[in-house]
């Protein structure tokens, strides 16, 4: 009875911990896909006058300042969970993107020119990006270091997989909310003001209701193990950014720690340059294969809603989700590699019928590249900078490698207009296509993680030669033993 008990109570913590670090993944999911839809309104609301659209660069500035945000987010809140703490800084990151959130849906209804209101939304938008941007460190490094449930792989990527169902949701709320303020916008264009508004405070729903058990959550037991006794092997000083730093230093001053944090980095500076070059144009991706649009701007809104949901629904969630059980079947850095080389083939083809297949055949492609992306390199490199390196300097490092591929994101978006309107939608395919096979070829420097448990890891394993995973045969149980083993090493 005791046993069954406690099995239970485990199982109850293990679902309020998915349903707690899921949820704040679902609701950055959910803020970062919709920028990509409120575009479109918010230029036949206030463009008007330039053809009910805002400039190719003042769309780049609205989509590109949450990444901007994102960025500071990342290294901001990886550092600080490894200096002072997981569960001193978790749910602090909600804040910045409710109050972001907040402030974009209050933008001025009246009295702003085109340039203030690039300005209010882009500003803002940062501000939200900021607390998204966090979330990746703090709920990677929080879901590597939680009990396992089945293994490791599998329990980071259904936190993750929540990412692509908030995606998926706020498609799905646009279509819904289109269709209940259909006759409003017929007759008065004004009244998408309350489908954008709405659309984006639904958003906030998730980081409310779980910023109380993110602030309440307990500290991880590998951060208490190997980082909150022992600051660093040489110093045992209180823990601070100082002794963080110190961390950081010694062990990324040598090489072969410095060139995974390249590639990890550089994979996801690549491919998020592919990634957010389709997600963040999807309308106008949308638009371009004849699929999103329409006779009246109701049904060209409509249309492209119903796009999105198609190809998130067929690509985007089935791939993150079936991705979920891929690494320990056929280890990390193989995934990524070949699921990055035939989603540059599909580019590819997609780049070459673009301009003579039927809308529903360029569609089916649209969804299909989606489903092999997020099949693949969207999860792996997410995973990836989380297993790779030790205690201290997880989330610094899974902070860096995700604030490059943000980089990835700011260029391709303040680049694609001007890509798209220079070599149209077929020539940002081949880059893409391009782009994805260079991922691929930085796998190639990744080492395997398959198999490895943390202690495993923390003894720096990864790093070891054949003879010296040998010679070790073992899990190393404390860093009295990791000290022992490097020594004998």
């Amino acid at each position: 009875m005791e046993t069954a008990n406690i099995q239970k109570s485990s199982w109850i913590e293990n679902i309020k911990f998915l349903l707690v670090a899921g949820g704040g993944l679902f609701g950055d999911g959910y803020l970062n896909q919709t920028i990509g839809l409120v575009v479109p309104m918010i230029g036949y609301l206030y463009f008007q006058d330039t053809k009910n659209s805002p400039s190719a660069v003042q769309g780049d500035e609205i989509k590109g300042s949450f990444s901007i945000g994102m960025i500071f987010g990342q290294l901001l809140f990886g550092t600080l969970g490894d200096a002072i703490g997981r569960h001193r800084v978790y749910g602090k990151e909600c804040l910045f993107a409710i109050f972001g959130t907040l402030l974009v849906i209050l933008l001025p209804w009246k009295g702003l020119s085109h340039n203030g209101v690039v300005a209010w939304l882009a500003v803002f938008r940062a501000v939200t990006g900021m607390g998204t941007g966090g979330d990746y460190p703090m709920t990677s490094t929080l879901s590597a270091e939680h009990k396992v449930m089945g293994s490791r792989a599998k329990l980071i990527l259904v936190v993750f997989a929540f990412l692509a169902l908030g995606t998926l949701t706020a498609a799905v709320v646009y279509v819904v909310l289109l269709a209940a303020f259909k006759s409003a916008i017929e007759t008065n264009i004004v009244r998408l003001e309350w489908v954008w508004r709405l659309l984006l405070g639904f958003g906030i729903i998730p980081a409310v209701l779980t910023l109380y058990a993110r602030l309440q959550m307990r500290e991880t037991a590998p951060y208490e193990k190997y980082v909150a006794k022992e600051t660093s092997l040489t110093d045992h000083s209180k823990r601070g950014y100082a002794a963080q730093w110190h961390d950081f230093q010694i062990y990324f001053s040598e090489w072969k720690h410095a060139k995974v944090l390249f590639a990890t980095s550089m994979s996801w500076f690549l491919f998020d340059i592919a990634y957010y070059g389709i997600s963040l144009n999807q309308s106008v991706i949308l638009k371009d294969i004849g699929f999103g649009t329409g006779s009246t701007p109701w049904e060209t809104l409509h249309n492209t809603a119903v796009g999105n949901v198609i190809v998130s629904f067929a690509g985007q969630l089935p791939g993150s989700w079936l991705g979920i059980f891929l690494p320990d079947l056929f280890g990390r850095r193989n995934l990524m590699i070949y699921s990055s080389l035939a989603t540059a083939i599909l580019y590819a083809v997609w780049a070459g019928v673009n301009d003579v297949a039927h809308s529903g055949g360029l569609i089916a492609l649209f969804a299909l590249s989606q489903f092999t992306l997020n099949l693949g390199p969207t999860i792996t490199t997410f995973l990836l900078p989380v297993e790779l390196f030790p205690t201290r300097v997880r989330g610094t490092a899974h902070g860096i490698s995700a604030a490059s591929g943000k980089c990835g994101a700011v260029l391709t978006a303040f680049a694609f207009g001007s890509i798209n309107d220079t070599l149209g939608l077929r020539g940002a395919l081949g880059l893409f296509a391009g782009v994805m096979t260079l991922v691929a070829a930085t796998g190639l420097l990744i080492p395997e993680t398959k198999g490895m448990n943390l202690e495993q890891i923390e003894a720096g394993v990864l790093s070891m030669t054949d003879s010296d995973k040998k010679f070790i045969g073992h899990v190393v149980e404390s860093k009295s033993d990791l000290l022992e083993v490097k020594a004998s090493v």
